[in-house]
This record gives structure tokens, C-alpha cells and sequence, in this order.
């Protein structure tokens, strides 16, 4: 199958990372795929990973609100690469304007489907504009505002998906990281100083009890000089700085006792979710996560955490080894990438017979 794919690629935000997971299962599984990409946009933090020779990245964003708007675009690449099957992740920050106009020749060769990752009813008019054979939503919070937009029969539930398994050594990791040995080490990543300061803390106690180190790696794309200050002054934290391709990622997560996650509900959007449980998931390193509406349709395959007397606890209970990956395991086995992938083959499958039988 031939599929194009609209989308930010090898970005630190969630549709890349959803992007990435299911395209990258699509190669493997022997589909021909070509992404078109940004050059630069505002969404798009660091990785540092090298794009794979099917990208090809033809515009730029330097504005996202109130709307998107694109300062370069050239058409051509979706003109003229061959794809039966056109995909686009999180159409309110893509050049709405733009891909509208050419979207009477993308339909005229592919089917067309729409990744819904909106939180909620953008602000762009012209997000209503389109129209398309598919649209996929991760669960049915976003079916409940999509649909209102959009006909309900080409509406579909396909879970966001999650990296496969890949457990690794933890000895190993630690060596090649350069990371002590002899301590219980919590790691946090990312760019949101504030998600950092709020659990330094309960942190702090509980260094008191446990030898503990708390491993803050930053993303260079964020505000680097506050995460410094928050962190500036306790002793058991060491701050690292920088991007994170895949390989690296999984390193630090190996390497680590658990991964911490502060992330309070959001209060604009009910249809949310963690795109970094889902990237991390398949570590095996237990993940720690404040309850929140990001995290409200995972179940006991994560360790969710009330307030910061809770994450003592519960921080104390990995250490003593009460996290079964079992419960990764199970979960993996209905939304690791390559099931997640199939699905979406499969959808396309349906869509091309009814294009066909039009």
C-alpha cells in the first residue's frame, strides 16, 4: 500500500510521536510511505534523530495562534508523490489554508483520513472545511465533540499507540550514561519546569530515607535557565540537558527506577492524553503519573499518584519492587504500535473497496 502522510515527524509533541509509532510500523510491515513534514514550526521541540529518506519536509509555520498559518509552502510534493492513502495528523496545526486547496487533487488520487488530535472543537473555520473518507479518533471523548462536526459514519475508535516492549539492562544503561550505580534513580524528561519544581519537595524528604538521585533531563527547545533555577540547591538532583532521540530516551529509561510524570488536568480541553506514557510505556520502567484527565483512560499498568504524600508512598513501594510488568505486558498486547498499525491498514483496506465501489 502506498501511503502519504501529513504530520510533524522527529518532533518532541504528541501527533509526531503518534506519526512516528505507526509510520515506522507501516515501513516494517513493507508499505510504501512518504511524510510530508515542516521545515519549522512552533510545536516542533528537539530530537535530534536524522529524518528517514521517505521524509520530505516543504513548509513552515511560524504561527499557530489564533489559527495556523504557514510563512512558506510548496504544493508540489503532495501534488506529485504517488499515495493512495493520505493521512494527517492534527489538521489545526497544519496549514489549514494551504492543504485546503489542494485538497480536491489529493482526494481525486487517495482516500482520505483525518487523525483527530484536538482536545476540542478548534478555532479555525476552515478545520471544517474538509472532507474525508475517515476520521480516527483515539477514544470516545474526541468522538463526542468530532462528531458534532463531522458525519458520524466515517468517524472510527483506533487507541493511540504505544511503543513496543524493549526492556533492557539496567546495569548497562547506567554505566553507559555515566549514572551511579549504588542509588534508586527517578527520572523526569521534557521541557515544563513547573511539572519538575512541584515534586522537588517530596523528593527531597524522601532522599532523606532512600540514597536517591532525581535525573532531570531538559529539552534544549525549553526554557533551560528556569528549570535551572527550580532545580538550583537540592543536592540529589542532577540536571542534563538535552534532546532525546528514541535510543537515548530508552537508555535514560532503562537506566532508571522509575519515570515521573507531574502533569495536572487540563482545563480546557476533556479529551486529552499522555503521548509520553505511550512513548515510554514499553521500557518496562514503571511510570509514575499524577491523576489527571491526561492519564484517566490508563488503568494499573501505571502507577497513578494523588498528591505528593501519595508519590512518597508509592515511589517507596516500586523500590521494593511491587510493580508487575506483567500489567505492561497485558497491556501492550492491545496497543503496541504493530496492533495499532494493522488497524489502521485495515481501515484503509475498507476505504479503498468503497472508493472502489463508488
Amino acid at each position: 500500500m502506498k501511503i502519504g502522510m501529513m504530520t510533524l515527524w522527529n518532533a518532541a509533541n504528541g501527533p509526531s510521536v503518534h506519526a512516528e509509532l505507526v509510520g515506522r510500523e507501516w515501513v516494517r510491515m513493507g508499505h510504501r510511505l512518504v511524510v510530508f513534514s515542516a521545515i519549522r514550526h512552533p510545536d516542533a521541540r528537539p530530537t535530534m534523530q536524522k529524518d528517514e529518506s521517505y521524509v520530505v519536509r516543504h513548509f513552515a509555520v511560524d504561527e499557530v495562534v489564533p489559527v495556523t498559518k504557514a510563512s512558506f509552502f510548496d504544493p508540489r510534493p503532495l501534488l506529485d508523490e504517488d499515495y493512495e492513502v493520505f493521512v494527517a495528523q492534527n489538521v489545526e496545526r497544519l496549514p489549514t489554508r494551504e492543504l485546503l486547496e489542494v485538497f480536491p487533487e489529493i482526494r481525486g488520487k487517495a482516500v482520505t483520513v483525518m487523525v483527530v488530535h484536538e482536545g476540542g472543537p478548534p478555532a479555525d473555520p476552515l478545520y471544517y472545511k474538509f472532507e474525508w473518507d475517515g476520521i480516527v479518533c483515539f477514544d470516545e471523548r474526541y468522538v463526542e465533540f468530532i462528531s458534532r462536526f463531522f458525519p458520524r459514519e466515517v468517524i472510527h475508535v483506533i487507541p493511540y499507540p504505544c511503543h513496543p516492549l524493549k526492556l533492557g539492562d539496567k546495569v548497562e544503561a547506567r554505566r553507559r550514561l555515566g549514572l551511579p550505580l549504588d542509588r534508586r534513580i527517578v527520572f523526569s524528561y521534557g521541557f515544563r519546569v513547573d511539572e519538575v519544581a512541584a515534586v522537588l519537595p517530596a523528593l527531597e524528604e524522601l532522599s532523606r530515607e532512600v540514597p536517591l538521585m532525581y535525573l532531570v533531563v531538559a529539552n534544549p527547545g525549553g526554557d533551560v535557565e528556569r528549570v535551572k533555577r527550580a532545580v538550583s540547591g537540592y543536592g540529589f538532583v542532577e540536571l542534563r540537558v538535552s534532546a532525546l532521540p528514541l535510543n537515548l530516551l530508552y537508555d535514560y529509561l532503562h537506566a532508571a527506577d522509575a519515570l515521573l510524570i507531574y502533569r495536572e488536568s487540563s482545563r480546557k480541553y476533556r479529551a486529552v492524553l499522555s503521548s509520553s506514557v505511550c512513548l515510554t510505556i514499553g521500557s518496562g520502567c514503571p511510570i509514575l503519573y499524577h491523576e489527571s484527565n491526561f492519564v484517566e483512560k490508563h488503568g494499573d499498568e501505571i502507577v497513578k499518584y494523588r498528591d505528593l504524600d501519595d508519590l512518597k508512598r508509592k515511589l517507596k513501594e516500586v523500590f521494593e519492587g511491587r510493580f508487575s510488568l506483567e500489567r505492561v505486558m497485558k497491556f501492550l498486547r492491545e496497543r503496541s504500535a504493530d496492533v495499532i498499525a494493522s488497524r489502521f491498514i485495515r481501515l484503509f483496506e475498507e476505504l479503498l473497496e468503497g472508493r472502489r465501489l463508488e
